[in-house]
């Protein structure tokens, strides 16, 4: 994978103009103006868009711009690896085909010389999770991803946006607590105990870059509140919020 390499994560991008979605998608298209100036790759750690099911030659709409900006990366030389996370796991191709992306069903593992790297977008990794854990097996199989296929694109997303909780995110927050702190650092010691020296970890929308004897748990952060860029070049490990780098030479 070509360095520098830009990860981002939970963007949670919306088909409608709600919760200042404009504002949020110059941000992004800055970004990848930022990329393409200093070539790389980028990795999306899951959820970057809020919903999304692949309905083949009848897409939702609200998306087209971002996939264009995504296309013209590509086109650019930027490898896009593409993490897939619980809002945005069912794509059956599309992503492929319309901007090149590589796609990981679960986690996307590689090498920077002799640093071994994991990414993985993180729900169902509490330990209390198990009804989640049940869930994600039921709206994941096959026959409940025939039958979600069967409705029009139009009421899918009227679905999606009754049952999706981002919009606790812009109004309320999202509180971080103990448990997700102390599960995903037992499961980041579990892969440094594998050889792993770095995991990102995303779907939790906290940041930072936690190291420990030479090894890092980073937190992806999200593009709600934080704005996270993850960068990892020829210096090292950083993170940045978008929102107040823009137009820095960074």
């Amino acid at each position: 994978m070509n360095t520098p390499i830009y990860f981002i994560s939970d963007n949670h991008f919306q088909f409608t103009d709600l919760n200042n979605e404009c504002k949020r998608r110059e941000l992004l298209f800055s970004l990848f103006d930022k990329i393409k100036l200093t070539g790389g790759s980028l990795v999306i750690g899951g959820d970057f868009l809020d919903f999304w099911f692949d309905y083949g030659n009848a897409q939702m709409p609200g998306y087209e711009s971002i996939f264009e900006a995504l296309e013209d990366l590509n086109k650019n030389g930027i490898e896009i690896h593409y993490v897939l996370g619980n809002h945005d796991f069912w794509d059956f191709g599309y992503f492929r085909s319309k901007f090149g992306a590589i796609i990981y069903h679960e986690n996307l593992d590689f090498n920077i010389g002799n640093e071994k790297i994991q990414v993985i977008h993180g729900d169902g990794l509490l330990k209390n999770d198990n009804g989640y854990r049940l869930m994600k097996r039921i709206i994941r199989h096959p026959i409940s991803i025939y039958f979600f296929g069967l409705l029009r694109p139009k009421i899918g997303c009227k679905i999606a946006s009754k049952v999706s909780k981002t919009s606790r995110h812009f109004t309320e927050g999202y509180t971080e607590y103990e448990e997700v702190t102390k599960d995903i650092g037992e499961y980041a010691h579990t892969q440094f105990d594998k050889g792993y020296h770095t995991i990102l970890v995303g779907h939790y929308h906290k940041t930072g870059i936690n190291t420990n004897e030479n090894k890092n748990l980073i937190w992806m952060g999200d593009w709600i509140k934080y704005f996270t860029v993850t960068i990892r070049d020829e210096n090292g490990w950083k993170q940045l919020n978008w929102n107040n780098h823009p137009n820095l030479n960074v």
